[in-house]
């Protein structure tokens, strides 16, 4: 046995503690499998049951953990691998253990559990294999959980990649559709594309540094700031070809332009509740490695290259969010598909979450950026999950999610057309909703740095994005339906109206009470800060 290698082996198994939600998802999943082969076809619907228990005990020791991290903080004595930056490294740098990566864990589990609820009745996923898609979703859950807290280039490919296959199979569940087998090939040659870029990348960047891990004293953030002076100027050019090949595997994760053609076929073919999941939770999985790989290579305050000055990169990430919620919001009004119309409002949510990482003055008073990003991830997992709740009821009424088919649904289904209508004004950015409260700190953080510019774009591209939305809630309110049209004469499931009203209610509250959840999310940036 190698030197040492006991003592890193048993530092390992007691490093165990810090990922119990980690484990006890994929305990779930373990379970869930069992059981879904032991049981007759017709009750593998428990099988959603037992993953939400599972996962609403890993939401539990999720927020026990975050607990448990702030008494290591209060702790005066300490442990050797706490320190200045408030993290915990466990696995050899494989991962950390800090508030940044519990937040997203928790937007992460909270959406899925959402998309479980949710498919439980979808009509599209009904058959002998059903079962097999709420597996699905929490093989997900375990990769963007994953993806929250790693900090080391080979741990964050894994994590990504673990993710994206199921994803794969999710957007190609439907085997008898065809538009469902499109979505999947599409999502398998665009997410190789980018996997293969990205990874080629980080191999460079390897070859760079001589490092993976992107923290500490050695890590490719340390080694970048003394590399950079010595190389010459062309060579500069190259690392930031590399970064670029780095970050656009990031940038294809959370669909912004332009590695966002996928994104429209996809979202299109795949099981209306996986398009729902799709749009929240490895968006989520992806803007939190993006944020940290942003923070951990371009920390603020530093002079690095000319070309990598920390007001370069917030130039080109302008440019990019500018570009992602202009074309996403124009590409979106011609759309006669409401999923399809989603996909494009999705890409188009990025370029707003984009405008503020364009501000990177982390843990800077009024002008931190990314605090405003997570608050809108927070709402937009409400808003964003709460429309596609309502498209899964309709479509399972009305047999799909053209907006000929969903002419005049509020007659049938008047509670679930109002709760629409209700996430469409807050997509849209309207008061009293969440939605409104997101754009505007955003838009605040962007004024206190004086980007006008880009606020003049976040507001034009908002009045762009409220014809389309009030195309659908006018095609759901006020259109007459379609006689040819058939419906099914089934009542909606109760779970439906509680989940689309539950999350109205919570658009609701973040904008009158929208200041907790800000300082929340200021305080679990503290471990960006350099």
């Amino acid at each position: 046995m190698p030197a040492g290698f006991e003592s890193i082996l048993n530092q390992n198994l007691q490093q165990f503690q810090y990922i119990l939600p980690e484990m006890m998802v994929i305990a779930t999943f373990i379970l869930a499998l069992i059981f879904d082969f032991a049981v007759p076809h017709h009750r593998r619907r428990s099988t959603a049951y037992i993953c939400i228990v599972g996962l609403i005990m890993a939401l539990w020791l999720n927020v026990q953990q975050n607990q448990h991290f702030v008494d290591l903080l209060k702790d005066k004595t300490g442990e050797s691998a706490l320190h200045s930056m408030q993290q915990l490294s466990i696995f050899q740098g494989m991962v950390v253990y800090d508030h940044f990566g519990t937040f997203f864990k928790f937007i992460v589990i909270l959406g899925t559990i959402a998309s479980l609820l949710l498919s439980i009745h979808a009509r599209e996923l009904f058959g002998k294999n059903h079962g097999e898609f709420y597996l699905l979703l929490v093989a997900v859950c375990v990769g963007g959980m994953f993806l929250a807290s790693s900090t080391n280039l080979l741990m964050i490919y894994l994590s990504l990649e673990s993710l994206s296959i199921v994803s794969y199979a999710m957007a190609g569940f439907l085997r008898r559709d065809r538009k469902s087998a499109e979505a999947g090939i599409k999502y398998v040659i665009y997410g190789a594309m980018a996997s293969g870029i990205m990874i080629f990348g980080m191999s460079y960047l390897y070859g760079m540094t001589g490092t993976l891990n992107m923290y500490g004293e050695n890590g490719i953030a340390a080694q970048l700031g003394g590399f950079q002076q010595t190389l010459e100027h062309g060579s500069r050019g190259g690392l930031v070809a590399v970064l670029a090949m780095v970050f656009a595997g990031f940038l294809y994760k959370i669909a912004a332009v332009p590695f966002h053609y996928w994104s429209p076929d996809v979202y299109e073919g795949a099981p209306t509740t996986a398009t729902g999941f799709f749009s929240v939770v490895p968006k989520a999985a992806g803007f939190a490695v993006l944020i940290r790989a942003v923070c951990a290579f371009f920390p603020v305050g530093t002079s690095q290259s000319h070309w990598l000055t920390t007001s370069a990169v917030e130039q080109v990430i302008g440019v990019i969010a500018i570009a992602t919620m202009t074309i996403g919001n124009l590409a979106a009004l011609g759309q006669t598909n409401a999923k399809r119309m989603l996909a494009y409002s999705s890409i188009a949510h990025a370029g707003y979450m984009l405008a503020g990482l364009s501000v990177l003055e982390v843990g800077k008073g009024a002008a931190d950026g990314p605090s405003s990003v997570l608050f809108y991830l927070v709402v937009y997992l409400f808003m964003n999950l709460g429309a596609f709740v309502v498209l899964v009821a309709l479509e399972n009424i009305f047999g799909g999610t053209d907006l000929r088919q969903l002419k005049g649904a509020a007659q049938r289904e008047p509670v679930l057309c109002a709760a629409l209508c209700a996430f469409l004004f807050s997509l849209t950015g309207l008061p009293p909703f969440g939605g409104f409260m997101g754009k505007y700190l955003i838009m605040w953080k962007l004024a206190d740095q004086k980007h006008y510019g880009m606020i003049m774009f976040i507001g034009i591209n908002s009045v762009v994005s409220l014809y389309y939305y009030m195309k659908l809630a006018k095609t759901v309110v006020i259109d007459k339906p379609d006689e040819e049209v058939i419906t099914t004469t089934e009542s909606t499931p109760f779970s439906y109206h509680a989940l689309a009203l539950c999350k109205c209610g919570a658009l609701v509250m973040l904008f009158f009470y929208f200041e907790p959840i800000q300082r929340l999310c200021r305080q679990v940036l503290e471990p960006l800060r350099f």
